[in-house]
């Protein structure tokens, strides 16, 4: 809908509602109804309704009959007469149905309309009596008031009344109010309001409770007016209503519809100037006609001002929330760019309180978002090293075996201080140092290369001269042929260990290969010989010669070449070093064990972690056992280790064989 329409249904709507309100008020205030109540009674009677009168024939009014000015049996006519028995007449013209009168003692009105020996009485509605009657709307309120001694100056308000002495007619709603609200009251029950003044008269009461007119009445009756003092706080003003039995709720729709057409034509007004002169005390609902008309004529012109105070708040909500949205939808993708980055963001408080997080810090946490928000950041255990002071370069920590770098910015913002930013940078530090190694061992390579050929050329030159003086001295000199032997060979010693260097200096390639594993390994060994001949260190390959391995030589190289290095290093005062080599359900086991310094039980898990080393600054850089770990994975191996600190380590490794490839070559 657009805006102007409903702009429209707003205003119509204040009008409505302004007419409704204006209306109810009136209605109200001129019969005691609501709205609907009015439109409900104002309609004719209903088929249903007619028919009940029809059968009913007359209906009996019962009523006090000792009670002036409301109903009373005149002593010089004897006519049963009151204010209450000329309502019941005008609504007999009203309904046009006959209403007879049956006037009794009080206490036995209700009792005859509960038994059906009369159809309704004129009563107080209460709580008690909701359980067996049921009640028209009101035609008339009434005042109970309390009467006692001139002299007596102890009763000034109606809870003086405790403790003492009070007569009032039995039945009478005054016994139902005193016993909910006045405590400990004595009450002598009498037939009427006559006879609870007689008592009162003759020192048996200390008050007397009853309806204003009649107490009033029977008082000057009795000339005791002066000798008697009325309090001036009432006991309390209600209504009356007409009561019928509960089952029969037809007649109260009837007797409504009378009330109100009674109320329409002035009736019950002209009724109460008849016995009072005013019409005041029985429709004190009924508040003066201009102030009505005040409350109706300010409606009408707030109407305009709350119309406009509508428009104005309507434009300015339609502004509000479309800045709201606006809001919303650049917070939101804001929040969807910071998710998608890798790198983790934690937004804190001034009090360390986390007050947002990326999706990634989530995942990292195997949190919710939820979960994250509203904890200290010290309860992360990645965050504990990391302050809220700003930081203008980044800083490094190590966490689970990776390296972090963090950064911690000042933020002026109302929700949150500080914006903490936190990247993995593992992958970057291996390959800085991978690639420094590299360029180490290409430089290696090329010059053992060099070195090798260079070696060669004298090599040759002395491996001809020694076959030339074996030619003229084998025979003669037997010393001499033993010096050329041995030259020989430690010319094929040295070849052999050039070859070595020129193998490992070669270009590493992805290739498989099957390879003889025993003389794989002992090329490697045969490298790091004069290292371990200087530390004492023997090194033994236990291996069978036709054992074959279809694998990628470089990476085998790497493995040997790094448990080699790492086990002479932990072997300073010397030891010995194993390598064995076995075939066992279609997989090459090989286990390297040594006697060195071992492992403590607490950085076992860590060894394979990159950049960690339990060597001195300079003496190694944690990258040596993290290779073996990548190239046995990467060539489809697993690899353990078992260790004890100061007796030794060993690394068990097992490899797939695929013995029929093998065999064929």
């Amino acid at each position: 809908m657009k805006p102007t329409g409903k702009i429209l249904l707003i205003i119509l709507f204040c009008l409505t509602a302004t007419f409704f309100i204006a209306a109810n008020l009136y209605i109200e205030n001129n019969y005691g109804l609501s709205l609907y109540e009015y439109f409900q009674y104002s309609a004719p009677l209903t088929e249903e309704e007619s028919e009940y009168l029809k059968e009913k024939g007359t209906l009996y009014f019962s009523s006090d009959k000792n009670a002036p000015p409301f109903a009373y049996v005149d002593n010089k006519t004897e006519q049963y007469k009151g204010l209450v028995l000329d309502y019941a007449s005008s609504l007999s013209i009203e309904l046009e149905t006959d209403i007879e009168f049956v006037p009794q003692v009080w206490e036995n009105v209700i009792y005859s309309v509960t038994s059906g020996s009369a159809d309704m009485c004129d009563i107080f509605p209460s709580e008690e009596r909701m359980k067996y009657l049921t009640f028209s709307k009101p035609i008339y309120s009434l005042s109970a008031i309390v009467m006692t001694d001139r002299r007596n100056d102890k009763v000034q308000k109606a809870d003086d009344l405790t403790g003492l002495t009070v007569a009032m007619p039995a039945g009478d709603y005054a016994l139902e109010y005193i016993r909910d609200n006045i405590p400990n009251v004595k009450v002598v029950e009498t037939p009427d309001l006559y006879e609870a003044i007689n008592i009162f008269r003759q020192g048996k009461a200390d008050a007397v409770v009853g309806d204003e007119p009649v107490l009033i009445h029977f008082a000057d009756e009795l000339g005791i007016g002066g000798d008697v003092k009325i309090l001036d706080q009432v006991l309390y003003d209600r209504e009356v209503c007409i009561g019928v039995r509960k089952s029969e709720t037809i007649l109260v729709s009837i007797l409504n519809k009378g009330i109100l057409s009674l109320k329409k034509s002035n009736s019950f007004e002209k009724i109460q100037q008849k016995w009072f002169g005013i019409s005041a005390p029985a429709l004190q609902y009924k508040a003066p006609e201009k102030l009505i008309m005040f409350f109706i004529a300010m409606i009408v012109l707030l109407v305009p001002v709350f119309i406009g105070m509508t428009l104005w708040s309507y434009t300015l909500k339609e502004e509000v929330l479309k800045r709201t949205d606006d809001l919303n939808k650049s917070r939101n993708n804001l929040q969807m760019t910071v998710d998608s980055l890798s790198s983790l963001l934690i937004c804190i408080n001034k009090d360390g309180i986390i007050v947002n997080a990326n999706k990634s810090f989530c995942d990292f946490m195997n949190l919710s978002q939820q979960e994250v928000e509203g904890k200290s950041f010290k309860d992360f255990p990645i965050l504990h090293n990391i302050g809220t002071q700003a930081l203008k370069v980044p800083s490094e920590f190590m966490h689970g075996g990776r390296v972090y770098s963090h950064s911690v910015s000042e933020i002026d913002n109302g929700d949150y201080n500080y914006l903490i930013v936190i990247e993995d940078i593992t992958d970057m530090k291996l390959s800085q140092q991978q690639m420094l190694q590299q360029n180490k061992m290409i430089a290696l390579g090329q010059l053992a290369a060099g070195v090798a050929h260079e070696i060669r050329n004298p090599l040759g030159l002395i491996q001809n001269y020694c076959y030339i003086l074996k030619t003229y001295v084998l025979d003669e000199n037997h010393v001499a042929g033993e010096s050329i032997e041995v030259i020989e060979s430690s010319v094929q010693r040295v070849d052999k260990i050039v070859d070595n260097l020129l193998n490992f200096s070669r270009t590493e390639s992805d290739k498989t290969a099957v390879i003889n594993v025993k003389e794989a390994i002992l090329s490697i060994v045969s490298l790091e010989n004069k290292l371990s001949k200087q530390k004492h260190i023997d090194v033994e390959v236990d291996c069978k010669e036709d054992i074959k391995l279809l694998t990628r030589p470089e990476s085998l190289n790497h493995i040997v070449l790094n448990l080699l290095s790492n086990s002479i290093d932990a072997m300073p005062d010397g030891g010995k070093i194993t390598i064995v080599c076995r075939e066992q359900e279609g997989f090459l086991h090989i286990d390297f064990i040594d006697t060195g310094t071992g492992i403590r039980q607490e950085n076992i898990e860590k060894i394979f972690n990159p950049f960690f080393t339990t060597k001195k600054v300079g003496q190694g850089t944690g990258l040596g056992l993290y290779i073996v770990y990548n190239e046995v994975q990467k060539i489809g191996g697993e690899i353990k280790v078992e260790s004890r600190f100061n007796e030794g380590t060993a690394f068990m490794m097992k490899f797939p064989m695929l013995k029929e490839i093998c065999k064929n070559v």
